[in-house]
């Protein structure tokens, strides 16, 4: 396989990597580096114009160390042995995957979910009603915000509920809350930080359909809660208690 055929140029096993996220750019590295198959080329296809998703469009934007994985991730694009090509979309309306494996010896898919899965429920569609996915992108500068047509409308409001009790909803919470001056250092758009700065919302009520037992949020983004200049963490004890099913503390997941 690593051999040159006659006179001809040695052989070169190219792979696409589609997604230029942390699980992309980390595979196109783990490609590169291992040593069974030498001289491996790879290029990390996106559909977006630049690179690292979640990290450039999903993080939020007090949220700058985990930011600065862009730069990690700036380094594994920069070998040689790496090519970036943005604006390429895979699917519906671009490159079919039948002829991305005609082009390339194989092809590794690093993606998420695009979209946001609906709930369902009576009431979803009504004004002032919005997904997560559609919020984050408009504060992270998503080149898809637009497009998506994002209502401000509702921020004339004094009260917010944020439905889940994951990390997200955590983070969406907490932009929320934030106050201006708080987020005027951080890369948060200046359409979305004028916004913010009007918005009338003083009350921010987290609903999730399980008990505390299930919660995905990490302890650390709970505890930035917390700890908001100006705003004042609230829980009630009746929502606190376990439910049968993880009354018994060794049946919890073990504590990192």
């Amino acid at each position: 396989m690593g051999s040159s055929c006659g006179k001809g140029a040695p052989f070169v096993l190219r792979i696409a990597v589609v997604g230029s996220g942390p699980s992309g750019v980390y595979t196109a590295q783990s490609l590169v580096t291992q040593s069974t198959v030498p001289g491996l080329r790879v290029d990390v296809l996106d559909r977006l114009p630049c690179p690292y998703g979640l990290v450039r469009y999903g993080v939020a934007p007090d949220h700058e160390k985990i930011k600065s994985l862009q730069n990690n991730l700036r380094t594994v694009l920069e070998d040689e042995r790496i090519n970036f090509l943005g604006h390429v979309e895979i699917g519906p309306g671009g490159m079919s995957p039948e002829r991305l494996l005609r082009l390339y010896h194989a092809v590794v898919y690093c993606v998420g979910a695009s979209a946001d899965r609906r709930l369902g429920i009576p009431g979803e569609d009504l004004p002032g009603s919005c997904s997560a996915t559609d919020f984050v992108a408009w504060y992270s500068a998503h080149p898809d915000a637009s497009a998506g047509g994002f209502s401000l409308d509702w921020l004339t409001a004094r009260s917010a509920v944020v439905i889940g009790a994951g990390n997200v909803a955590v983070d969406v919470a907490r932009i929320l809350s934030r106050g201006a001056d708080e987020l005027r250092p951080t890369d948060v758009p200046h359409a979305a930080l004028g916004a913010l700065a009007a918005s009338r919302v003083r009350e921010v009520h987290m609903v999730a359909r399980r008990g505390p037992s299930q919660a995905k949020f990490t302890t650390k983004e709970l505890r930035e809660l917390g700890s908001l200049p100006g705003a004042e963490a609230v829980a009630y004890a009746a929502e606190l208690a376990l439910d049968p099913a993880c009354s018994d503390p060794s049946a919890l997941p073990a504590a990192s």
